[in-house]
């Protein structure tokens, strides 16, 4: 299979774009012919880049996403686990408000997208979550797929304030300290 051309790849990234604006504005019921006149691009170059609606709100939640996988990438880097899974957590958390609001929204769009979005989150938190239930720093029936819940709960919250507040709470209540006695309830 060949690569993609490099004028399909920008069209590709536009309606991506677009789509992340129009999406913001009006949230999933823009049409997707709106989409298309925003990104400069007919309705043929739309469909053969998302055949439908349920594509094009992935390809946003994963562009939304995009930023904070490279921040838990790095975050990887820490040496101790526990201050690694907690800059994942709240970096998963950190996102402008309008980011938080179109995320939360395009989620809601129905139960692929939000199944996407669990998935994308949940894949963000994965490797630091695994790394500190394997050093002994978070209840062993603490899931990846349970983290990502909570990042999503904070998602909701109505302020960065409240947000941080919702973080820090949660933080507290998974991750062991060290030196904490091992015979905390699991």
């Amino acid at each position: 299979m060949r690569a993609p051309r490099k004028d399909q790849l920008r069209n590709r990234q536009r309606l991506v774009t677009a789509a992340r604006e129009a999406f913001a504005e009006q949230g999933p019921e823009v049409t997707l012919e709106e989409i298309a006149r925003r990104a400069g691009v007919g309705a043929t170059t739309l469909y053969r880049h998302f055949p439908g609606k349920e594509e094009l709100i992935e390809a946003v939640l994963d562009d939304l996403v995009a930023a904070v996988q490279g921040n838990a990438e790095q975050a990887m880097e820490i040496g101790d686990p526990a201050l690694a899974f907690r800059a994942v957590f709240t970096q998963s958390c950190d996102m402008s408000e309008q980011e938080v609001a179109t995320f939360a929204r395009l989620a809601g769009a129905g139960e692929r997208a939000d199944e996407h979005a669990q998935r994308l989150i949940t894949a963000v938190v994965g490797p630091a979550t695994s790394r500190l239930r394997d050093a002994g720093g978070l209840r062993a029936d603490i899931t990846a797929e349970d983290i990502a819940a909570f990042v999503r709960m904070t998602l909701t919250a109505r302020s960065d304030e409240a947000r941080g507040k919702a973080i820090n709470v949660l933080l507290d209540g998974l991750v062991k300290e060290p030196g904490a006695a091992s015979n905390t309830r699991s």
